[in-house]
């Protein structure tokens, strides 16, 4: 089955590429990320005591795929301009977006950051240092999460505007923050929304070439960020260094990547075969939404996105996330699960053609891309942190455009 999914696969991949022109589309990116990360435990992870994804998990799998690419065609199809972006539409959003709203972005970025740090001091006095993962909470984080959706754009104009130093410590700062409080999937994201805006802004015609070197930095900050969260933050948080302690740690972040990795499509084998098995699951599918309602409204009682028990990937390992497809389909069962995951990319494929034929929304749709490419690791449409961010940043997008923000 592993066979046949590459090359079903493969095929609609280079199909998408002969009709974009481009393999940086929402299909081959999610798409890529699949084929790897199935080749990669049934033929290497399985030996290291991991278990095997199973034909029916991957024929699912394959399903959703064609899905999302049969919304890209219909996409294809529907456009009325099909020539490549012309580059004064990334030069017009660069000086009408970034440049033209320099000041505004700045004051933004650092006023997230500092939100982010006294959120960080609120959490580590409630909780401790060492407790803290996951728990950031109040208006300070929310706030916060500008910094994150920002940071590209400090980025660019870090590389641009005579590389400005106080630019690079505000992202370095940024994400020490994050790797302190321990947000893998969160930095992972930030990591990817600031390559996948770079690599539209330089080059919208991303070959295979550049694609697969974009894949191995990917994979390198992936890895290093396993590191410093779990070898060199010990290190930090205690205050002293212990070169056994910190071996072990370092092997531990190792062996706990591969985990992240396959953990969640080796799940799949569960929520797949338990199509709505979970009662509260339709409300969990759109937990964000309900849950702001219900902050607005004051009435508590909350819902909670995070599954209650897990699910067996190993004879050590465990985990309660299987990704957006098959918690889709866990949550809701087949055709809701279809009609959830076809919704989400109409909207990531419409920012999509907007970014690459129009020059708009360029890091929306860059920060639409990230989410979907660490789809594989869990529903990100539940976790407020994302979706918040996802909304702030179509909020900014359109002000800023609109010109109804600060001129430079």
């Amino acid at each position: 089955m592993e066979l046949i999914f590459t090359l079903v696969t493969g095929m609609l991949i280079f199909t998408d590429y002969k009709l974009y022109k481009t393999f940086f589309t929402p299909f081959s990116l999610i798409a890529s990320v699949h084929v790897c990360l199935i080749l990669i435990n049934n033929f290497i992870a399985i030996k290291m005591g991991f278990f095997k994804i199973s034909s029916q998990s991957i024929g699912y799998i394959l399903y959703f795929m064609i899905l999302i690419f049969l919304i890209g065609l219909l996409y294809y199809f529907s456009i009325k301009k099909r020539s490549r972006m012309a580059k004064c539409s990334i030069n017009a959003y660069i000086n009408n977006v970034i440049y033209r709203n320099k000041r505004f972005i700045i004051t933004l970025f650092f006023i997230g950051l500092v939100s982010k740090y006294i959120s960080l001091l609120q959490v580590a006095t409630h909780y401790g240092l060492a407790n803290i993962k996951g728990k950031a909470f109040g208006i300070f984080a929310h706030v916060g999460s500008l910094s994150e959706i920002l940071m590209p754009f400090m980025v660019i104009l870090f590389l641009q505007d005579k590389k400005k130093v106080n630019y690079l410590i505000g992202v370095i700062l940024l994400f020490i923050n994050v790797f302190i409080f321990g947000g893998k999937y969160g930095a992972a994201i930030t990591f990817l929304h600031l390559i996948a805006l770079y690599a539209i802004i330089k080059n919208v015609n991303v070959n295979i070439t550049k694609l697969l070197k974009i894949s191995i930095i990917a994979v390198l900050f992936a890895v290093l960020m396993f590191i410093v969260v779990y070898a060199i933050r010990p290190v930090i948080v205690l205050g002293y260094f212990d070169k056994d302690m910190f071996v072990n740690s370092l092997y531990f972040s190792l062996r706990h990547f591969m985990f992240y990795l396959v953990g969640p499509i080796i799940a799949t084998n569960y929520y797949f075969s338990n199509p709505a098995g979970l009662s509260e699951g339709f409300k969990i599918m759109f937990a964000v939404p309900i849950n702001i309602i219900k902050a607005i409204f004051r009435t508590g009682n909350y819902v909670n996105p995070i599954y209650p028990y897990f699910i067996p990937v190993s004879a050590t390992y465990a985990t309660n996330v299987g990704g957006l497809f098959a918690e889709a389909v866990y949550c809701s069962g087949f055709f809701v699960a279809s009609v959830y995951v076809s919704i989400f990319f109409l909207i990531v494929y419409n920012c999509y053609i907007k970014s690459r034929y129009q020059g708009k929304m360029l890091s929306l749709t860059s920060l639409l891309l990230a989410v979907s490419m660490m789809m594989f690791f869990g529903n990100f449409l539940t976790v407020s942190g994302v979706v918040i961010q996802i909304i702030f940043l179509w909020i900014l997008e359109v002000f800023m455009k609109k010109k109804i923000v600060f001129k430079r």
